[in-house]
């Protein structure tokens, strides 16, 4: 669990993992203190619950990526589960995911597709409207809703709604809602083994996944050229994906994320990331992503474009070459596009495209629309031409 400046939330999120149903003498939880700011040191280092704890405290920021790998060559057990530090558990977390590692060596398992969300504080930062609509949803438990008689906005530190007696009775998940739909789809369209999505990888999301310790070594880790956020835990995932692992997506591991302020410059530290991303890897299947970012189009719709694509290539081996390379080159331009944060734009133009390409684009595209077979990755085309 890394966690910078997460207090209260990653103590709730500890409180949980005391209430599990596996064994907490073969159970280890590691905390990388990431140099945070606030009481983390002072609240944490002294914890002691039932199952062996380790408070790594950094005086230097680390960063994401050398925090988790820290954490993986600290454990002592085989199965690794990455928990986000603000994480609510259910008492059966654990033990779910460690059964998923009994019979296979090589899955990457993950909840996280299936979490929910609540506020567990209200912080300084919440504007007045934020601050209504908590206060609506703890009307759900009185006991919890009680707790606001004293509270005054705007608050200089992190205000608390929960003890850890609402850890022990679940009463949390009577202020929890659902809040990720990006997530939600991807389960609700495909099965648990996530057959048919063009990007299983994407199933790694640190802030809910477990692994055989063995095999992320192998994979090499984390890489810590990520310094900011955003994309290494997909990084890794494609990796291991490439190596040949496979992604469950279970409903049997939900976990509730305690809401909190972002910064605003997380879309830019998210942006510059995929760029090294695509660097790394400058294959179809992550150039593709830039498209999503965008928002030329969803994600399904994405997965969509990649699985004809592939098909596309596979098909017409000595046809549509042109088509092909200037598929390529449009999502490369898409990318530089979005280095200066640019969401709609003339993609041809900024490719260098003249007026005699699109012509001789347009022929191809009308080529491939008569087939019939491809109308996802004919429309996104159709979608460039006219942007």
């Amino acid at each position: 669990m890394p966690s910078f400046n997460k207090y209260p939330l990653n103590l709730f999120a500890l409180y949980s993992l005391e209430n599990q149903t596996f064994n907490p003498g073969k159970m280890e939880v590691i905390l990388i203190d990431d140099a945070s700011t606030d009481q983390t040191e002072e609240k944490l280092k002294d914890y002691s619950p039932r199952y062996h704890f380790n408070y790594i405290r950094s005086n230097e920021k680390l960063g994401r990526a050398k925090g988790r790998n820290l954490g993986i060559h600290t454990a002592r057990g085989n199965i690794l589960i990455f928990l986000d530090a603000e994480m609510i558990t259910e008492p059966d977390f654990v033990e779910n995911h460690y059964h998923y590692h009994q019979s296979k060596n090589n899955v990457i398992v993950t909840g996280a597709m299936h979490s929910k969300a609540l506020y567990s504080c209200i912080y300084p930062e919440f504007i007045d409207q934020k601050v209504e609509e908590i206060i609506e949803l703890t009307k759900r438990n009185q006991e919890i809703y009680m707790r606001l008689e004293e509270f005054k906005h705007p608050v200089d530190r992190p205000y608390p709604l929960l003890e850890k007696s609402d850890i022990e009775r679940e009463t949390y998940k009577e202020i929890s809602f659902q809040a990720y739909p990006w997530f939600e789809q991807i389960p609700v369209n495909f099965n648990e083994n996530l057959e048919g999505f063009a990007f299983p990888w994407m199933a790694f999301l640190t802030g809910n996944l477990s692994i055989r310790k063995d095999l992320i070594l192998q994979a090499g880790a984390f890489d810590e050229e990520f310094i900011h956020y955003g994309y290494e835990d997909w990084e890794l995932g494609y990796r291991l994906y490439k190596m040949g692992a496979k992604y469950i997506a279970s409903n049997e591991l939900v976990t509730y994320h305690q809401e909190h302020p972002v910064g605003q410059d997380k879309w830019k530290e998210a942006i510059g990331n995929y760029g090294l991303f695509t660097i790394k890897h400058h294959d179809v299947d992550i150039l593709i992503l830039g498209i999503e970012l965008t928002t030329m189009t969803d994600l399904l719709t994405m997965s969509n474009i990649l699985n004809e694509y592939k098909i596309f290539v596979d098909s017409n081996p000595d046809n549509f070459h042109y088509l092909a390379e200037t598929f390529l080159c449009i999502l490369e331009t898409i990318i530089l596009l979005l280095e200066v944060d640019i969401r709609h734009f003339n993609i041809l133009g900024a490719a260098g495209f003249s007026s005699a390409d699109r012509i001789a684009l347009q022929e191809d595209v009308n080529e491939l629309e008569s087939t019939g077979n491809y109308p996802n990755l004919t429309k996104f085309f159709r979608i460039v031409l006219t942007s």
